[in-house]
């Protein structure tokens, strides 16, 4: 980016920065790349953080950025907490927040969702701390319990495993579970599994013919499974959305 520093009359300013961040007045010398490495991010990450910056070649004095907050000269930066499944990794010389993920054989988007700390994934500094996801053993199967004291009889399983190419595989089944429209206005079930940063997904349980109360279904995902991950069975109506709440849940180890 060039040094494109004049006066002019209206000063582009954003509406509001977001959690994290805070206001930075342009000054008379000031270029994008000098506001990034003074700010330890990359240019482009400030141009996706400042849209209301029509041109990143031309910003002038009075122009205001979002910038993160920085700490103080030498403290690295920590998360409060991490998500449930997650523990505390320290930074090392060498390290990258791809190179990590790749170790670790997730998604690059996981661990940038999961640190929302660390305001630009390709600049991180040894001594600074992020959040990962505590692996999986493969195979692994979690009990679901119920929820309620009035479904003692009905139990079930998430079993994970890992894919040739990498992809998890989950299933579910419950077993001894009442019938759906005792319940409601519901026709099925729904598995679902939690995942930090994203939300989760939720698919349809298959009745198992001549096994009264047993339902089955399965997913395959991108790596994303970690433990920690909450699991739930859920009743469903396949022809309307129908608000439901868990009658078992557990936690993937």
């Amino acid at each position: 980016m060039k040094d494109n520093i004049d006066n002019k009359t209206r000063a582009q300013i954003p509406e509001r920065c977001r959690v994290g961040f805070q206001r930075y007045v342009v000054v008379k010398g000031d270029t994008l790349e000098k506001i990034a490495k003074r700010f330890n991010v990359t240019v482009g990450f400030l141009v996706v953080e400042n849209p209301h910056i029509k041109d990143p070649d031309k910003i002038f004095p009075g122009d205001v950025l979002c910038v993160p907050k920085q700490p103080p000269p030498g403290v690295p930066r920590v998360p409060e907490s991490c998500p449930i499944g997650y523990e505390k990794y320290t930074i090392k010389s060498g390290d990258s927040i791809a190179k990590i993920a790749q170790n670790i054989g997730i998604p690059i988007d996981l661990l940038i969702w999961n640190n929302p700390h660390i305001p630009d994934e390709n600049i991180i500094f040894p001594g600074d701390v992020i959040c990962v996801p505590v692996p999986l053993k493969f195979p692994t199967c979690t009990i679901l319990k119920p929820i309620s004291t009035s479904l003692q009889n009905a139990f079930g399983c998430a079993m994970v495993q890992r894919l040739q190419n990498g992809q998890h595989q989950l299933v579910i089944t419950g077993v001894n579970l009442p019938e759906p429209s005792s319940l409601g206005n519901y026709d099925g079930y729904d598995g679902f599994v939690g995942i930090a940063g994203i939300g989760g997904y939720g698919f349809s349980l298959t009745r198992v013919p001549d096994e009264i109360g047993t339902w089955i279904g399965s997913i395959i995902i991108m790596p994303l499974l970690t433990a920690g991950n909450q699991v739930y069975i859920l009743p469903s109506n396949s022809k309307v959305s129908v608000p439901s709440r868990p009658l078992l849940q557990g936690i993937l180890k």
